[in-house]
């Protein structure tokens, strides 16, 4: 019995993800407003008809997402003035967060989702969740990993 639990946990999140995809690619971006942590108020719509917008929801708990850290900061340096990366994290305190960016390195900017309105409104299931919104502020990719042919996508 234990096996088939194993197989059908995975399975069972799949399947909702591949949902939630197929559901929000070519949805509207749903916008929102959070503090940074530098403190500024940022809000989707700031990028909205500028640039296209690679969202990351994540946390510092998360090994995954700390495994992405490196990879995003190559994006930003290479990618700035054609991408806008925002990092959205989930549910923790400004101080672990600071912590962590200063030890990581983080290049990016830096929101905070402290009540999880946000990760619900892009119907997060799981993180680290990239979403790439297109210029006009359409969902074009929504995973569990980062859009491995992000460039040809801008």
């Amino acid at each position: 019995m234990q096996t088939g639990k194993r197989i059908l946990a995975p399975l069972l999140a799949s399947l909702l993800l591949a949902a939630i995809v197929r559901t929000a690619c070519g949805a509207e971006g749903p916008e929102f407003r959070l503090e940074s942590a530098n403190g500024e108020t940022v809000s989707l719509s700031q990028y909205a008809g500028r640039k296209p917008v690679l969202l990351v929801f994540w946390a510092t708990w998360c090994p995954y997402c700390n495994a992405a850290v490196p990879e995003i900061n190559d994006l930003q340096s290479r990618l700035s003035n054609r991408l806008q990366i925002l990092a959205i994290d989930f549910k923790e305190s400004r101080e672990k967060v600071a912590t962590f960016m200063k030890a990581k390195g983080v290049a990016y900017p830096v929101l905070f989702d402290s009540n999880g309105s946000v990760a619900r409104q892009y119907r997060v299931v799981g993180i680290p969740t990239f979403v790439l919104l297109d210029r006009k502020g359409k969902i074009v990719y929504f995973d569990n990993i980062l859009p491995p042919d992000i460039e040809k996508r801008l």
